[in-house]
């Protein structure tokens, strides 16, 4: 083999290795500015929209169960509620988890604000809108690292709640798209 071949093909292995490598902070790259432009289109293409409900879900439905009492004489009541507050669960995640609401979690907002944005999108002035989501995403800090090879977090601090949001992303093929999202209790309260 010649040098110069040698030398390519080196110059191939190393770039497709680090194009793998640095891809999951390409995506997050990407997402910080659709997020920043207020793009929820192009946020939700980063998005499996199913895992990601199945995640709050859980999470929502861990938080309700250790609230209720474990009472035995009380049994069909309390199952009663869980089961009611469940389903409520189940629905209020399939409002909340689109493209604006997911936007809005990446901003370092609380999850009821998004609630709130689906029902007063109608009537909130864009500029306003625009405004405010530039100067929160200005505050948030993210910090990303890789789990697993084919697993990465992010986690977005934002100073003025004092909270975190953990982004999980898998590799799909060739690129990444979130997954998991890991709220803290405050989101639930």
């Amino acid at each position: 083999m010649s040098k110069t071949l040698k030398i390519s093909i080196s110059a191939i292995v190393l770039t497709a290795l680090a194009y793998l490598i640095l891809s999951p902070y390409f995506v997050i790259y990407q997402i910080r500015q659709a997020v920043e432009r207020d793009d929820a289109n192009a946020v939700a293409s980063y998005v499996d929209f199913p895992s990601v409900r199945q995640s709050f879900k859980d999470q929502f439905n861990n938080e309700l169960l250790q609230e209720f009492p474990s009472r035995e004489n009380e049994g069909s009541f309390v199952a009663l509620g869980a089961m009611l507050a469940s389903s409520m669960v189940d629905k209020m995640v399939d409002l909340m988890v689109t493209p604006q609401g997911i936007s809005l979690l990446l901003q370092g907002k609380k999850f009821k604000e998004g609630l709130s944005f689906q029902g007063e999108s109608a009537r909130q002035p864009q500029n306003k809108a625009l405004t405010n989501h530039q100067d929160d995403a200005e505050k948030v800090t993210y910090h990303s690292r890789y789990q697993s090879w084919n697993q990465f977090s992010v986690e977005i601090d934002d100073p003025k709640t004092q909270s975190s949001v953990n982004l999980i992303l898998h590799r799909e093929g060739l690129s990444w798209r979130v997954t998991e999202i890991m709220l803290p209790i405050t989101q639930f309260k």
